[in-house]
């Protein structure tokens, strides 16, 4: 259970809405992912109160169970989304498609001026078909790690010539230099879970 894990990312939305709060994947307090990116447009338009993110969408999850929140919100490339599809504690009630910030090969400035030299890809394992296409990728070590946020601080301590694949709002962020712009804007479908006991807003 991950429900003491405290949220990264919080944001309210002025408006009555559907849902008095939702969590979805951050893991850090300028909620820089894709989930909180389109989440906060999909929330803006009623549908929540409150987004908040979790360092994972399992710990998200966990919350939303324990009654913390009354939605998950889950983009569909997460490789992992088909446990919340059959947790009986959740039912899926909605999907959407959003596009994603542009998706980035980026680096430190250091690093970047070396770009046909790295040694090290840190990368969200949703983000695996832009590391797959990466001429001499078979050539480099590559990690996994669980988000676009965590990608490039890696990157960023990193003591080899090392680079991230993440998001454009990302890299901006953290003052990486986008080295190539590997996906622009591309559709993504986003899923909406509710608890099972999920009664409305009070």
């Amino acid at each position: 259970m991950t429900t003491n894990v405290e949220p990264a990312f919080c944001t309210e939305v002025d408006r009555v809405s559907h849902y008095k709060s939702a969590a979805t994947l951050a893991d850090d307090s300028a909620g820089l992912t894709c989930s909180v990116i389109v989440g906060r447009e999909w929330a803006a338009q009623g549908r929540a109160g409150a987004l908040l993110g979790y360092p994972t969408f399992e710990a998200a999850a966990e919350n939303v169970k324990a009654g913390k929140h009354d939605a998950l919100l889950v983009a569909g490339a997460y490789p992992e989304i088909r446990s919340f599809f059959f947790d009986p504690a959740l039912r899926a009630v909605e999907a959407f498609v959003a596009p994603l910030p542009d998706m980035v090969l980026a680096a430190p400035d250091q690093n970047a001026k070396r770009a046909t030299e790295f040694s090290k890809i840190y990368y969200h394992p949703a983000t695996n078909k832009l590391l797959q296409s990466l001429d001499r990728v078979s050539l480099v070590e590559t990690e996994q790690v669980t988000s676009n946020s965590l990608a490039c601080r890696r990157a960023m301590v990193d003591s080899g010539h090392a680079v991230a694949i993440t998001n454009a709002t990302c890299a901006e962020h953290y003052g990486l230099t986008v080295i190539n712009v590997l996906s622009t804007g591309t559709p993504m479908s986003f899923v909406v879970f509710e608890r099972t006991d999920y009664a409305g807003v009070q």
